[in-house]
């Protein structure tokens, strides 16, 4: 999606952003979130992951409308759950931008595969998905790798950005065999390098947002 004066004024802008509990998923959507609306975009969040923290309380002031599916709905049929949920979300609040944070045993491309199918499909016209996220914790890589293996392959392969998110957090040694560890697993994926010192890799996501067609 472009932000010009072509664009459809009732196009959502679909960002899912995978990723393990505790990668910095919650953070990210909340500075992304805060931007669009501070350049008086509409922004909308769901989230099915159980755990992290809640992200309406630090936007007080923007407006950024939030649907959580909670513990209760663990044991239901989560995708099509899910499914109608955003639905209803896009239909309330008409977002530009839409982020999406599934539990992390949910494949990022599962989600935008049963939007396409279920709820938005007769409505293709009015939303566009962003490139799928994945986002890494750098210094949790390798124990994530070895502890979950198969969820870690699974979201990177399907990935077609993967942002190494605090590298800060580790040497440029660990940073190189991270970056060529996701490589062999996804050679396709662009890689965005981001950290809590600068805004570079915030200002990559943002642009690659902003030019969804």
């Amino acid at each position: 999606m472009t932000h010009s004066n072509e664009q459809n004024e009732n196009m959502t802008i679909i960002v899912i952003v995978g990723g393990f509990l505790g990668s910095g998923k919650t953070t990210l959507i909340k500075t992304l979130a805060k931007h669009y609306a501070a350049s008086g975009k509409t922004a909308a969040y769901f989230t099915n992951e159980i755990g992290e923290e809640i992200i309406d309380g630090d936007l007080i002031g923007y407006d950024l409308d939030t649907k959580e599916i909670t513990a209760a709905c663990v044991t239901c049929n989560l995708k099509e759950v899910m499914s109608a949920a955003i639905e209803q979300l896009i239909e309330k609040a008409h977002p530009d931008v839409l982020f999406i944070e599934p539990k992390e045993t949910v494949s990022p491309l599962v989600v935008k595969d049963e939007l396409e199918r279920i709820s938005l499909k007769s409505r293709s016209e009015e939303y566009q998905f962003a490139p799928l996220l994945t986002l890494i914790h750098c210094a949790q890589f390798f124990r994530n790798i070895k502890e979950k293996k198969k969820m870690s392959f699974d979201q990177i392969i399907v990935s077609e950005v993967v942002v190494l998110n605090q590298i800060d957090l580790v040497n440029d040694k660990e940073l190189n065999l991270i970056e060529e560890s996701i490589r062999q697993i996804n050679p396709n994926a662009a890689i965005i390098k981001n950290s809590i010192l600068n805004e570079n890799g915030i200002n990559e996501i943002i642009k690659l947002i902003d030019e969804t067609n």
